[in-house]
């Protein structure tokens, strides 16, 4: 099952060796889906616990284990660093120096920016960063649950900067679109703000109702927990996550966190006084709303349909295809692939991203004139 446009992503080659430093759930994952691919000849796995990297081994997450951190990137065309975020900016520094010119280093923190900040710190010139994000996952943890289909249909976050260059990013999102995932660029700032809100704040609301919950069981009656259905159940499910990786992810992410919570508060107090009011009509509108909006909520599906092509005409600076890339997730719209056609003696090339149905097309044709790109559009 893959996400990926026929003829498109899937011809184009992936590293023949990737390293994943970290092979917990994310990292043991991405090892089992990269090694379906049969032009990825080896994923050489590495973590700091001996007993989770023994058991990625033995479910064919990786190709063979490296004694550190440093042997795992040795000549690979791909490093992956799933580590906390606390780890990335030491590890990073380790793995770095001994990639080879031309090789890609990314990420999966949930939060950008001063991991983004820190890959690009360590990277040597010639070695191109790009951060990333897949908004996969589970409440379980370590590489006894990983599976290779746990990114299929689910949004990969990826975060060029000026920095970021084309043949790299082009290469990483077609091998993020080969494992079924649907790649989503977005500045690393802003994959912050948007994160708070539908990653963090379900988790510390969930925390929150499932404290509430269990104190009134303790206080008010024992068998409260006992009438859990599933509406309850399934608001609460993260609330079984892993305490450590939340504690680093709200200190990393606090600001945008707490900009977030204040919203929250807010609305929870407007609804509070619609209830102390007898504000039937208001409350109508809330549900209303809230029902709306969750009917029209993007479901894990792969793309059908027509592909309709949009040729970008792009001059020769940096920052380019991050500004393109970015402007186009920033509407809502997925870049099924994309190519990049560099003219023969600079200047200007062309950029062709490819567009999952007419209407998410058109609206990231709008989105690309507003600021000013010339755009082609041609339906395949």
């Amino acid at each position: 099952m893959s996400a990926t446009p026929p003829n498109a992503a899937r011809a184009r080659r992936a590293p023949s060796r990737v390293a994943v430093i970290g092979t917990g759930l994310i990292g043991a994952s991405l090892g089992l889906a990269l090694r379906r691919l049969d032009d990825v000849e080896e994923v050489v796995g590495y973590d700091a616990d001996p007993a989770e990297l023994e058991i990625a081994v033995k479910r064919g997450a990786v190709s063979r284990a490296a004694s550190s951190a440093r042997e795992a990137a040795e000549g690979v065309g791909l490093a992956v660093l799933a580590v906390p975020l606390s780890a990335i900016g030491s590890v990073a520094a380790e793995v770095a120096p001994v990639l080879p010119k031309g090789s890609l280093l990314t990420d999966v923190a949930s939060v950008k920016g001063r991991a983004v900040e820190a890959l690009q710190a360590a990277a040597p010139a010639g070695v191109h960063v790009i951060g990333g994000h897949p908004m996969a996952g589970s409440h379980e943890t370590g590489a006894s649950h990983a599976s290779a289909d746990l990114f299929v249909g689910a949004t990969y976050l990826l975060t060029p900067t000026t920095h970021t260059d084309a043949g790299a990013f082009e290469q990483l999102h077609a091998l993020i679109s080969r494992i079924g995932a649907r790649p989503l660029a977005v500045e690393p700032e802003r994959h912050d703000l948007l994160v708070a809100v539908v990653s963090h704040l379900p988790q510390l609301a969930a925390t929150t109702l499932m404290n509430l919950a269990s104190e009134r069981a303790r206080s008010e009656h024992a068998g409260l927990l006992l009438l859990a259905a599933g509406g309850f159940r399934d608001a609460t499910r993260v609330a079984a996550s892993n305490p450590d990786l939340w504690l680093e992810i709200c200190g990393e992410n606090r600001d945008a966190i707490i900009s977030v919570l204040d919203d929250y508060v807010d609305r929870v107090e407007r609804l509070r006084a619609v209830l102390a009011g007898s504000d039937d009509a208001g409350l109508r509108r809330v549900l209303d709303d809230a029902r709306e909006a969750r009917r029209t909520l993007p479901g894990k599906e792969v793309p059908a349909g027509t592909f309709v092509e949009l040729l970008i005409a792009i001059p020769d600076r940096p920052g380019l295809l991050a500004e393109v890339t970015t402007t186009v997730g920033g509407v809502g719209v997925n870049i099924e692939d994309l190519s990049i056609e560099h003219a023969a003696e600079g200047g200007r090339g062309v950029l062709r991203l490819q567009i999952a149905g007419e209407h998410a097309a058109a609206v990231a044709r709008g989105a690309l004139e507003q600021r000013g790109h010339e755009v082609v559009e041609r339906i395949r």
